[in-house]
């Protein structure tokens, strides 16, 4: 028989890319009555993201309280062919690992239910049920139990993971071509998850329930500049969050987070504008509209050129040939030094001897100081904004674990100063205009409930917390591999929760370690 405290049931709610910095002001004009219900009565503050602050690896991060360097996950293109300049989708050539909360909760008996998730690609069996979310693979099961697929379509008059042909640009920024067409989709789809939440929460005897709703992320990157409709979609969740936290009751704990915060995307970084300026990136040829476009970029003169040059001219320079892709450039690489990724959110690599196919930069002091030299003239930068430098990291100052080595060489973080990254290639131009809104480091986090402290804000709260704080709750040993702590600073005190002794457990991997050590030892003593 379970006791008092194991009955703590722990309901996550996340809202992708959630940030204070909309919610605090519009909590004061009194626009999110459920919001200020739970920082009045809850714990919250910031959540930082990994670096850099995307989906991937965010919700990776948090779901299994790693960091990249443990998981090999480190943006969407993550994963390189062997010899080859060619990256894949990191889930196109592993296997998702199922070793998450969800899995963890499952294998200790807990049932669990999982709705939308992003990165959660099909769903598998667990001890509850399951509905994949953003990044489904369309090939796999949508829903464990199979059969919950048409109890949902039934309940939703067809059930939906995500607004469809929206674009998530992290460059120049996104353009929606029937706006009300978008958020007609925007609240559809939101309804339809808040109605198959609240008939899961009903249908299941559950311990831990985690959902997520993507509209938050999808709004603030397509119409930043109309805080009159986020606010709107803002005050839509609040209601949906009023609503689910009427009907779980006094014995669960919520808590509320984000895998990113969100700002202007209004200053983009042209970083292979910038890998060619510093001859860093070496190409064979350009098409006669790119080289054409960069020389108006490089005298400025191209946003005034589409105003004064005639439409037959600006037809033979811009539309959508006035930029090329990353992957269509001819690259000499035999003459680059660093390079990123075609879809890049601010990584560069070093073209490297021994592990590029044609690397030209030998391992050692060259690669050193190369990288030094890079971020040496990556915060030079800043001075275009002074309140806040370019933040840059080498590979090793972020992350750890053995799948470090797969990582970037180098790291741009976004931030007010670089607030996207583009790669095309055809500006002339180190910057230029971006549009709507792009990933900040800080994310929310919120919890409220029973032990939980009233009216408090918390500092240094980091994603990789996430995950071995909701199983010290419910009385999951926390594995050793986990690189985040146990938030105990949320909880009252003297609750059980401050009292009880947080367990941690070897992996699998430590186990078999310690067994070989033993079987060694005993081998050497003759036993």
């Amino acid at each position: 028989m379970r006791d008092k405290e194991s009955k703590i049931k722990v309901l996550v709610i996340g809202l992708d890319g959630a940030t204070w910095d909309l919610i605090t002001p519009w909590v004061k004009e009194g626009k999110l009555p459920a919001f200020k219900n739970l920082m009045d009565n809850g714990v919250y503050g910031n959540l930082k993201s990994t670096i850099p602050p995307w989906t991937v690896p965010a919700w990776n991060c948090m779901l299994t309280g790693k960091n990249p360097g443990r998981l090999g996950v480190f943006t969407f293109i993550t994963q390189r062919g062997p010899g080859s300049y060619k990256f894949h989708p990191y889930f196109f050539i592993n296997k998702p690992k199922k070793n998450t909360i969800v899995d963890i909760l499952s294998k200790y008996g807990k049932t669990v239910c999982s709705i939308n998730i992003p990165t959660t690609h099909y769903a598998y069996e667990i001890n509850g049920c399951m509905v994949a979310g953003w990044l489904y693979h369309p090939s796999k099961p949508l829903t464990y139990p199979k059969e919950l697929k048409s109890e949902l379509d039934d309940i939703t008059n067809g059930y939906e993971i995500d607004v469809e042909k929206s674009r998530f640009i992290h460059g120049e920024g996104t353009h929606i071509e029937n706006t009300e067409k978008f958020l007609r989709d925007l609240y559809r789809i939101t309804e339809k998850r808040a109605k198959a939440t609240e008939y899961l929460l009903d249908k299941y005897n559950w311990d831990f329930f985690f959902v997520v709703f993507t509209g938050t992320d999808r709004i603030q990157h397509e119409l930043w500049e109309n805080k009159k409709e986020i606010k709107r979609y803002y005050q839509y969740i609040d209601k949906i969050i009023a609503k689910l936290l009427n009907k779980i009751g006094n014995d669960v704990i919520l808590i509320l987070v984000s895998d990113h915060g969100f700002g202007p995307n209004s200053r983009v970084f042209n970083i292979n504008e910038w890998l060619i300026e510093k001859e860093l990136l070496k190409l064979k040829n350009l098409n006669i509209k790119t080289k054409m476009r960069r020389i108006l970029g490089k005298l400025h003169l191209w946003n005034l050129g589409k105003y004064i040059f005639p439409a037959s001219f600006r037809g033979h320079i811009g539309g959508k040939m006035q930029t090329i892709n990353f992957e269509e450039a001819n690259i000499d690489w035999n003459r680059t030094k660093a390079y990123t990724l075609p879809s890049g959110v601010g990584e560069i690599f070093i073209n490297l001897k021994g592990r590029e196919p044609e690397g030209i930069i030998e391992p050692g002091e060259e690669y050193e100081k190369l990288r030094d030299w890079i971020i040496k003239e990556l915060k030079k930068l800043s001075v275009f904004d002074e309140k806040e430098s370019i933040k840059v990291f080498k590979r090793e100052e972020i992350y750890f674990g053995e799948y470090v080595n797969c990582a970037p060489d180098l790291i741009i973080q976004v931030n007010n100063n670089i607030c996207g990254i583009n790669t095309r290639i055809g500006y002339g131009s180190i910057f230029s205009d971006g549009m709507g809104g792009n990933h900040r480091i800080n994310g929310i986090f919120l919890a409220y409930g029973p032990d939980i402290k009233k009216g408090w804000k918390i500092k240094d709260a980091e994603i990789v917390d996430i995950a071995p704080t909701i199983l010290h709750i419910m009385r999951v040993p926390i594995p050793k591999d986990m690189d985040g702590r146990v938030l105990r600073e949320i909880f009252k005190e003297n609750s059980e929760l401050v009292r009880r002794r947080i367990i941690y457990q070897e992996t699998v991997d430590e186990r078999d370690r310690i067994r070989k050590s033993i079987k060694e030892l005993k081998a050497l003593r003759g036993e």
